[in-house]
């Protein structure tokens, strides 16, 4: 190629005709290594932002400050990437950045570990005054009567965390300053984010003394006058805004990495000083200008002095060599002897494990690959086929050949390859079986664990005679949903057939087109046990129960949902002859005979009747319905059959429900949902303190609602899932955000979520997207939604432990209140329910759930959470019982986390 910028005649006379046809190819041809028309894209170039409110909120701010680099520097495309705190640290090691807006701190940390350098210092405006430093301010009380910082010796000074620049570091350095002996003659008392805890430590008398931003304690003193807080000592500076008395360092630098193209570090911080204030772009990022880069020497100065770098092996190594040989030959000296002691001891301990593993109360197998028994225990004969079998002849059989066992769910006579596959995807799996033996039919619970052996995979089967603890709990369910007087359904499990009859518009089974709901009130029925007694009224409705039984259709679903009233639900092959089926039901009652000498005595009854259509979402309110109509019929004077008509009333309660739901839709759709956050606080102060988030509805004129109803409609209308997610992506943005001081808090799972097989991969994926730690998080199930779902809460709970999140038991007592439950979920924390605090002083029988719920949790290891303590008697209750951390209105009410 032709290079005309590269040509020197060497020869200027005698080249006179060279140069000028030289001359003119370079008019007609373009320069030496440029194409006519550049076409090349632009050269990427990133801008690594500290995203401390949120990623959505870094990019608005600081886009326009990258849009004007691109514009400005031609060939090139500046774009941002909102990154947390860790994620900067990551991104930077990984040299995916070629330049970093941060926090000073972090600033000098990437100092020590890359190439990095200030190119410009962010300068912030407060009024008519340029901030270009940040500040704190050691403050106590006016009352303490502190006039210097050297008085807080030997006192309790209360920080944000050990690693916040301006909630401790800067205060440590002011009382070194002043004379103190920080690491020995003060009390450190870190209260975690907000600041606004800082100040709550002062004021309750927790701490002497805080350490607190100059600005968000300006803020605080011109809000709360009242609260009677000031600096310790002189605390104004030139040039200062704010009040403070430690040390000033500079604002946030904009940095260049080494991966920064050549000469472009240099052009970017010219064009950033010289922005005016007035800029758009100044605006945007809401600062007053860019100015040259001050020293940061003093930050790394502060860093080197309170957060050292640990010692690497090497320095140890150099500094310590001889003790460290010394102990090498100490241990090679050693190792011969303790190898020969060491196999002495290993039979023995065999022969224990041996002794102990025989002696266990649960039948235990271990097993090889092929599924051959290698061990059993004497428990086990309980369970073999043969009742002359011992745990000697039981060894070298197969499993199958020695346990007549069936597991629930499948129908191989052998499940064997159940129980191999079952310990494939984990150490340990459950499930329930049955085991025939001679005639004998027992409830079995197993467990089997996967062991991996020297050679081959085994093995270990546990087996649990639940015979009598299934029979016990299936008493317990029926007399949960039967009457013990009549023998028929209790009033809420008729409720729950309804429901299940029929949902949203969809059939939950084989159903009529149509059926009637009947609801029937025995007139004066207060005189029968006036001519007798009460228990022959008890003989009545007992002998009437009967009587429906055998005279009302075999299909008819009947329950006793009062003293004297029952309802029936009655499929009907024609859609018109509910009133005659009622009329029948009445003549039924008009049949019956009295027991014993009051055979003369006949029954009257009001009786009121609705209609249920298989389409109806709404079945199991038709028992108002139906009862409605039976109250109207006994204003009629009783003794008859009126038919319910929802006129005007039923849609009025239909719209409304209507109108909930589209407002919950409209929050959900407008993003009105936010949270606030109440503390969960330990009896023993070494414990760490927990927050949990409790989800608000904003309405339209931005007032918070508590969201009661609306979970009530979700739940309803399937959308409670969505409404979790929400719940589950804003709390891990949140718990990424915290900068300076981790928190753990809980966030609450509904039914719904239980039972939604995509929750567990929409929980990883928002972990990895928002950079959350897992073991900040806490999830809350409550004890009916686990119990409900037993089986899937288990492999949730199983699946969130994985992620290394932790699960508690959210209102424990106030449903089945089954220990068993709890022993299968293996919470680690149990949440009692609030209203047994509340009867506990009337109550002497909630004392003892509440006790006995606080010792099976500490045998599992769990931590037990009071809920609802709202006075100081509750308080020293719980506490004198042994519970580990109490939440209420006593302690804490919730805040926004906006505020937090």
């Amino acid at each position: 190629m032709l290079t005309c910028s590269g040509y020197t005649p060497s020869n200027r006379h005698g080249s006179i005709h060279l140069a000028a046809v030289l001359l003119m190819l370079c008019l007609l041809l373009p320069p030496s290594g440029v194409a006519m028309a550049d076409t090349s894209a632009p050269v990427e170039v990133t801008i690594g932002v500290l995203a401390y409110t949120g990623k959505p909120e870094a990019i608005d701010r600081w886009q326009p400050t990258a849009d004007y680099l691109s514009e400005h520097n031609p060939g090139y495309h500046f774009r941002i990437e909102p990154l947390f705190l860790g994620e900067m640290r990551r991104a930077f090691d990984a040299n995916r950045l070629d330049f970093v807006l941060t926090q000073s701190l972090q600033f000098s940390e990437l100092s020590r570990v890359g190439r990095i350098w200030p190119l410009a210092s962010l300068v912030r405006r407060d009024g008519d005054r340029m901030v270009e430093r940040l500040g704190s301010v050691v403050f106590a009380r006016e009352d303490q009567g502190f006039e210097h910082l050297s008085e807080l010796a030997g006192r309790r000074v209360a920080g944000v965390g050990p690693n916040a620049l301006g909630g401790w570091l800067l205060g440590m350095q002011a009382l070194e300053d002043a004379g103190i002996d920080v690491e020995h003659a003060i009390t450190p008392i870190f209260t975690g984010l907000p600041l606004g805890s800082v100040i709550d430590a002062v004021l309750d008398g927790r701490a002497h003394a805080g350490v607190v931003r100059s600005k968000y304690f300006q803020r605080h003193i011109e809000e709360f006058p009242e609260s009677r807080l000031a600096p310790i000592g002189p605390a104004e500076r030139h040039d200062f805004p704010y009040p403070s008395n430690t040390p000033l360092v500079p604002e946030w630098p904009f940095a260049a990495t080494g991966k920064a193209p050549d000469g472009l570090p240099a052009t970017v911080a010219r064009q950033l000083t010289s922005l005016p204030a007035d800029s758009a772009v100044i605006e945007a990022a809401g600062i007053a200008l860019w100015q040259a880069p001050l020293d940061y020497s003093a930050i790394d100065r502060l860093r080197d002095k309170w957060m050292p770098e640990p010692l690497t092996a090497g320095e140890v190594v150099r500094d310590h060599w001889p003790l460290l040989a010394l102990i090498v030959a100490l241990v090679i000296g050693l190792f011969h002897w303790q190898s020969r002691r060491s196999t002495r001891r290993l039979q023995r301990q065999e022969d224990r494990l041996r002794r102990t593993f025989s002696g266990l109360h649960t039948g235990a197998v271990l097993l090889d690959a092929a599924g051959n028994i290698l061990l059993a225990n004497r428990a086990v004969a309980h369970f073999a086929r043969s009742t002359s079998a011992d745990e000697a002849s039981l060894m070298g059989q197969s499993f199958c050949t020695a346990f007549a066992l069936h597991v629930e769910g499948t129908e191989t006579d052998c499940p064997l390859g159940v129980l191999m596959r079952a310990a494939e995807h984990g150490e340990s799996a459950a499930m329930d079986g049955t085991i025939e033996r001679e005639g004998h039919r027992l409830d079995v619970n197993l467990r089997v664990n996967r062991l991996e052996g020297a050679r081959d995979p085994q093995l270990l089967v546990s087996m649990l005679d639940v015979t009598e603890l299934r029979s016990a709990n299936a008493l317990l369910r029926y007399r949960a949903t039967h009457d013990r007087l009549t023998g028929l359904l209790n009033r809420e499990a008729l409720e729950d057939f309804l429901d299940r009859s029929v949902t949203n518009g969809e059939k939950k089974r084989e159903v009529p087109d149509t059926a009637c709901l009947i609801w029937l009130d025995l007139d004066e029925f207060r005189l029968l046990n006036e001519i007798g007694t009460r228990q022959f009224g008890d003989r009545v409705l007992a002998a009437l129960a009967g009587h429906f039984s055998l005279e009302l259709p075999s299909d008819a679903m009947i329950g006793r949902v009062g003293v004297d009233e029952f309802a029936i639900w009655m499929p009907l092959a024609s859609q018109d002859n509910c009133i005659v089926a009622a009329r029948n039901v009445l003549k039924t009652v008009h049949s019956f005979l009295m027991p014993g000498e009051h055979d003369h005595l006949r029954l009257k009854a009001s009786v009121g009747v609705t209609r249920i259509d298989a389409d109806d979402a709404l079945a199991a309110r038709r028992m108002d319905d139906a009862e409605r109509a039976c109250q109207s019929a006994q204003r009629q004077g009783g003794d008859r059959v009126v038919q319910y008509s929802g006129g005007d009333t039923e849609l009025l309660e239909r719209k409304s429900e209507v109108e909930r739901y589209n407002s919950l839709r409209a929050a959900i759709s407008s993003n009105r949902l936010s949270q606030a956050a109440q503390r969960i606080t330990p009896i023993d102060p070494a414990l760490p303190m927990h927050h949990e988030l409790l989800l608000r509805i904003v309405d339209k004129d931005g007032r918070a609602a508590f969201p009661a109803e609306f979970i009530e409609i979700a739940e309803k209308h399937q959308a409670m899932t969505e409404v979790d997610r929400w719940v589950v992506r804003t709390s891990c943005e949140w718990i990424a955000s915290q900068l300076d001081t981790p928190m753990t808090v809980s966030i609450n799972l509904s039914a719904h979520s239980v039972q939604d097989p995509g929750m567990i991969p929409f929980i990883r994926e928002t972990l990895l997207d928002t950079g959350a730690d897992p073991g900040q998080i806490i999830f809350e199930v409550t004890e009916t939604a686990a119990i409900r779902n037993l089986e899937q809460a288990e492999r949730l709970i199983k699946a969130l432990r994985r992620l290394g999140c932790r699960f508690s038991l959210d209102d424990f007592g106030g449903g089945f209140l089954s220990f068993d439950f709890l022993r299968r979920l293996e919470p680690d924390f149990v949440k009692i329910d609030g209203q047994l605090i509340r009867d506990m002083p009337d109550d002497p029988v909630a004392s003892v759930i509440v006790s006995a719920i606080i010792e099976v949790s500490r045998v599992m290891s769990a931590r037990t959470v009071a809920e609802w303590v709202e006075t100081e008697d509750q308080y020293e209750r719980v506490r004198s019982m042994g519970v580990d951390y109490v939440q209420g209105f006593l302690i804490h009410r919730p805040e926004p986390v906006s505020r937090r």
